[in-house]
């Protein structure tokens, strides 16, 4: 399934899971049966895990819910109070599921604010109709009932046809809904194609018709027509409607603070449709063929069947799944020329850096076109650099002015590797790849067929240095500008910028009118000051000069420059790079640093989130990063951190001996399993007995 669906597998077992429990209560309306507790429990962790899957299958079965119920009070009188005992012992076995999925949300706040704080933590809701809107593009009634609303399919669908032209043509061929939804031929077999897409809703209508079945059918039916409205969006005629399913919930205390983070409301609740679709597309499909006596004409029928919905999905049958994904960097309809799985062929240059990356725990900034664009696939592996650590983004350099700053800001940032990848359709520009193989000041690695590595050996996620400056200012230029000045002065190494005064830190001001040997001064603008006696090394943009005064002296300063006391030791400004090593159940760092000395790191751990044995935290500077004072035995770990991956390692043991338990242990068919295994066995030892 992750091969197949990628990014899609958890919505597949999501409704999986969710058919599962519908099934159970319509067995239980239909036949008027009490569940068994075993199914009840059941039940109820299939809820709880679709809600892992995804927060809004929960959502969209409560909505479901509140129909079904409705419904029962009028057709199902008799069944009504098993269906609430039922759904009360499900909801109460989902619970603890549900108490994991919102702690896992609320995770990220809960280890810098309070409780009270996480628990209603302000974060991106679909809290008005205009938000909605946007994610209502795709959201048609034409495409509800063709089960093609989403925005951004993984694969977008053509008819057949498509096979009948070249590949170079295909970004020319008219595309149909926002992004790419579809590619249409104009052709016979595109309009045939598209009719043969309504074969699925035709069946789940026809399953009305089932006299046995109707109330189950039309119970269901009106299940479906509710979670289409709410599909639609604002493309519901009614905007009440739609505030109050898809605006309202996310404004709730509890429900809202999921819906933050999984916000796209509209057109996805399709997921949740297509579980109740399935059971009444069995009804249908059941209805249809016993319409028929004979035999043979009902293998007609659902041959016939089968074979118009595989029409409808040739592209999975054909296993090609053409024509890949929509990518902005092309021209007309933004359609790559690869098919989804055309096979990979990457030159092996790029793979090579790839290996070379792969071994590597250093910050990489990749350049190269973002997407599914590379000539030589259809799928593009490194978008963005990859976070150092699970669950982080990664870390981003400050902003240069110039080229030759770029090993300043990567040492700043931890970043040791510059990427970059020219094999994609839309090139980068020879004087970009020029200024950074030729002036950038980083080391080619390598350069081979449009790829390039560029080093920075100095970069590294953690390092230390005996004295640091202290300036009080959390101005990013300001910091940035200062680091530049010191840069030729500290052999091409950066000093440690500290967040407050400490004992083994030297004051630098900003823009002082007067200057003297117990501070450095650093001047943003131009400016007239006093400099009294003493020895001073000035630092203009690079321009190194010694300054003796042996009386005050008026002296006029350019802007971004710096002036520092020659009494300084400048070699206890360096910093260098350390070690570490990164626990991951722990969530801990453990770094070798000397005692007494001051510790950076580029990673980019949440503000407030983060404990510190062995050392003390002074702050964070003004590129956001930590500066810590070390005992010699540093360990810096994510609040909360231990507990959250073992709970994560739990859920997994758990759900694992839940499939062994139901799939291998007591599953119906384990005799059968063991006699094929058995005859498997015995035809083997006979074949190398003959």
């Amino acid at each position: 399934m992750q091969l197949i669906a990628s990014d899609w597998f958890n919505v597949i077992l999501g409704i999986l899971t969710l058919t599962f429990i519908l099934i159970n209560l319509v067995n239980l309306l239909l036949n008027n049966v009490n569940l068994s507790k075993k199914v009840v429990i059941l039940s109820g962790i299939a809820l709880g895990f679709s809600a892992m899957m995804d927060p809004r299958f929960y959502i969209w079965f409560v909505y479901i819910m509140i129909i079904f119920l409705l419904f029962s009070v009028f057709e199902y009188r008799k069944s009504f109070f098993k269906i609430i005992k039922s759904l009360v012992g499900i909801f109460f076995t989902s619970l603890p599921f549900l108490l994991y999925v919102y702690y896992i949300f609320i995770y990220p706040s809960l280890i810098t604010t309070s409780v009270s704080k996480a628990v209603s933590f302000s974060a991106l809701r679909p809290d008005s109709l205009s938000y909605i809107a946007g994610f209502s593009q795709n959201a048609g009634f034409f495409n509800l009932f063709t089960f093609i609303s989403s925005w951004w399919p993984p694969v977008i669908p053509s008819s057949p046809s498509i096979l009948l032209y070249p590949r170079e043509k295909w970004f020319y061929l008219p595309a149909y809904g926002f992004n790419d939804q579809m590619l249409l031929p104009d052709d016979f077999i595109s309009h045939l194609w598209i009719s043969s897409l309504f074969i699925f809703i035709f069946i789940v209508f026809i399953s009305v018709f089932d006299k046995a079945r109707r109330q189950i059918s039309a119970e269901l039916l009106l299940i479906l027509l509710f979670m289409i409205g709410i599909e639609s969006g604002t493309n519901f005629p009614f905007r009440e409607f739609t505030y109050i399913f898809d605006v309202f919930p996310s404004k709730l205390p509890m429900i809202g603070g999921i819906m933050s983070t999984a916000f796209a409301i509209p057109f996805y609740a399709e997921w949740t449709n297509v579980s109740i679709s399935l059971i009444l597309a069995a009804i249908g499909l059941n209805y249809l063929i016993n319409i028929f006596r004979r035999i043979s004409t009902k293998y007609i029928i659902g041959i016939t069947l089968i074979l118009i919905m595989s029409f409808a999905s040739w592209q999975y049958f054909d296993g090609t799944l053409y024509p890949s994904q929509h990518d902005g960097a092309f021209p007309g309809n933004g359609v790559s020329l690869e098919g989804y799985y055309y096979p990979l062929n990457p030159p092996s240059q790029w793979v090579h850096v790839m290996n070379l990356l792969s071994t590597s725990t250093a910050g990489v900034a990749y350049v190269g076109e973002g997407g599914f664009s590379e000539k030589w696939t259809n799928y593009q592996f490194i978008s963005l650099s990859p976070p150092l650590m699970p669950g982080y983004e990664t870390i981003s350099s400050p902003q240069t002015t110039y080229v030759n700053q770029t090993p300043l800001a990567y040492d700043i940032a931890g970043i040791k590797y510059l990427f970059i990848d020219n094999t994609s359709y839309t090139p980068i520009s020879n004087s970009f790849i020029y200024s950074y193989l030729n002036n950038s000041g980083l080391k080619l690695v390598y350069a081979k067929g449009e790829v390039y590595l560029l080093e920075q050996s100095n970069a590294s996620v953690f390092r230390e240095a005996k004295i640091g400056i202290y300036i009080n200012t959390s101005n990013e230029k300001v910091l940035f500008n200062a680091e530049c000045l010191l840069y030729p002065l500290l052999h091409d190494t950066p000093a440690i910028i500290t967040p407050i005064k400490t004992s083994n830190t030297v004051t630098m001001l900003l823009n002082p009118t007067i200057d003297d040997e117990n501070y450095m001064s650093l001047f943003n603008k131009t400016m007239n000051i006093t400099i009294l006696q003493g020895a001073y090394i000035i630092d203009h943009k690079g321009n190194i000069s010694h300054l003796n005064v042996l009386n005050n002296e008026k002296l006029s300063v350019k802007s971004w420059s710096m002036i520092i006391p020659e009494n300084l030791n400048l070699t206890e400004f360096i910093s260098t790079p350390i070690n570490f090593s990164f626990d991951q159940l722990k969530a801990e760092f453990n770094i070798d640093s000397n005692s007494d000395y001051l510790v950076e790191t580029s990673l980019p751990l949440p503000y407030g989130g983060i404990q510190v044995n062995g050392g003390k935290l002074l702050g964070t500077n003004g590129f956001g990063q930590y500066i810590l004072i070390s005992n010699g035995k540093l360990t810096v770990s994510i609040k909360l951190g231990f507990i959250t991956n073992l709970l994560i390692l739990t859920m997994n043991i758990f759900f694992y001996a839940l499939f062994i338990y139901l799939v291998i242990y007591s599953s119906p068919f384990k005799k059968s399993i063991g006699r094929v295994y058995n005859n498997v066995i015995i035809r083997l030892s006979r074949l190398k007995s003959n």
